[in-house]
């Protein structure tokens, strides 16, 4: 797997800056060499190396007083600080960590050693930025290896990729189990990148992989296929078999949600010029929002035009249709319903709200479970709807007084409200729907 190029800064006389560096450059590091401190402040103001190489004293300053200036001002992550320095004295070898230094060399150590001692510390610092949870590289490395693609003139494609219902997963099984889930991500990643991609976990369940504009749908669905597969050994057989979780609400409101699943946004290089890290992070963010209301795959490209997208947001008010047989309730609810703005149909019956329904296309579903209808109760009637793929969009609310939220849900359901109900958490809880409900 590729991994961002090191960087060394070296502070020292013309002569040895000269030689150190061609020295250094050799481990694949990028070397910049300056001869003087107040040149290291200049480039330490826009290059952040991982390891600065000074020796404990120069014509123009203390190298040790140097140190000691760098630890009190570079924020996290600081550099690794080695002093050259000739004296075999113990004490003032010792004085020299006492100053700031992480490791002190002699100035007449074997350049083969030298060169070996720098690329432990700076393989020791990589370990150190890995994320600790997946030990695959963290947000800074993330940062500077876009920032590093940023510069080439090789095309690239990124992709941001996360876990949906991930929270209602650990609500249920706990953080603990949550972790594994998220490892488990992270080895796929790793797994999915050539020698020449990268693959690092930001923070919590969210990755970033980049790799080349061929390979970039390749690698979105190698990753969704094997993460889907693998996903299904972190569930109970019979939880696989019903396909989907319980969250439950305050005030008994219990919905149903998916089994946890990938989300990918894919930005390219050939689409647009991104400006910086930030700008490709936070565009590659964006199409994942949206791969997350996608039905029939997991991923969408930056500035792909989706059903959803392409459609006029707000031509049209949300309309609703409530099938409850208490009159005065139905009355009561096509009136609050009415005043927040949607349009609203009202019906006391099964087969009439089916009816209704294919006629009118409903966006929301308001569901009393005991109906007068002998042949179909509202179970069946949820069933009926959730089954149709004309109503695939439609989202249905079982407001009952039925004890039975597992029915309703195994029904079809996405919401079960128990009566009675407070109607500001209703009227919240159909908003939300509303606003998330299915693309097709």
């Amino acid at each position: 797997m590729m991994m961002p190029t090191p960087t060394i800064l070296i502070i020292h006389n013309p002569r040895e800056a000269a030689q150190y560096s061609a020295l250094l450059e050799k481990t694949g590091a990028k070397v910049h060499a300056i001869t003087s401190f107040e040149e290291a402040n200049e480039v330490l103001s826009f290059v952040h190396p991982d390891l600065i190489l000074l020796p404990s004293q120069m014509e123009e300053g203390d190298g040790r007083l140097y140190c000691q200036q760098i630890r009190a001002t570079l924020t996290h992550p600081r550099p690794v600080l080695v002093l050259l320095h000739d004296s075999e004295d113990v004490a003032e070898r010792i004085s020299l960590f006492r100053y700031g230094a992480d490791d002190v060399l002699g100035g007449n150590i074997d350049r083969s050693e030298l060169a070996i001692r720098i690329l432990a510390h700076l393989r020791r610092r990589q370990e150190e930025l890995c994320n600790p949870l997946t030990q695959m590289p963290g947000t800074i490395m993330i940062r500077r290896m876009l920032e590093q693609v940023l510069l080439q003139d090789r095309p690239w494609a990124a992709l941001s990729i996360d876990l949906n219902n991930l929270r209602i997963y650990n609500e249920t099984y706990g953080d603990l189990a949550g972790d594994q889930l998220i490892k488990a991500l992270g080895a796929v990643c790793a797994s999915t990148v050539g020698e020449n991609e990268f693959a690092g976990h930001l923070e919590a369940d969210d990755f970033l992989v980049i790799t080349t504009p061929e390979r970039r749908i390749h690698c979105a669905e190698l990753i969704t296929q094997q993460f889907n597969e693998m996903s299904k050994r972190f569930y109970p057989p019979e939880i696989i078999e019903r396909g989907y979780l319980i969250s439950t609400g305050r005030g008994g409101i219990r919905r149903r949600v998916p089994l946890v699943s990938i989300a990918i946004g894919i930005v390219c290089s050939s689409s647009r010029r991104f400006q910086s890290y930030v700008d490709v992070l936070t565009s590659s963010r964006d199409s994942r929002y949206l791969a997350k209301s996608e039905l029939e795959r997991s991923w969408v490209e930056d500035g792909e035009s989706t059903p959803e997208r392409s459609r006029t947001e707000h031509t049209s008010r949300s309309s609703i249709l409530v099938v409850e047989p208490d009159g005065a309730m139905a009355c009561l609810l096509q009136e609050i319903l009415s005043l927040e703005g949607y349009i609203v149909e009202v019906t006391s019956s099964a087969n009439d709200a089916l009816s209704k329904a294919r006629a009118s296309q409903p966006d929301l579903i308001l569901l009393e479970s005991n109906l007068a209808d002998r042949r179909m109760d509202g179970w069946g009637l949820c069933r009926t709807i959730k089954e149709d793929a004309m109503f695939s969009r439609c989202s249905v609310v079982m407001v009952t007084s039925h004890p039975d939220q597992v029915l309703a849900l195994d029904s079809g359901a996405d919401l079960y409200m128990p009566k009675p109900f407070d109607m500001p958490s209703l009227l919240l809880e159909l908003s939300q729907l509303l606003r998330t409900r299915p693309r097709v």
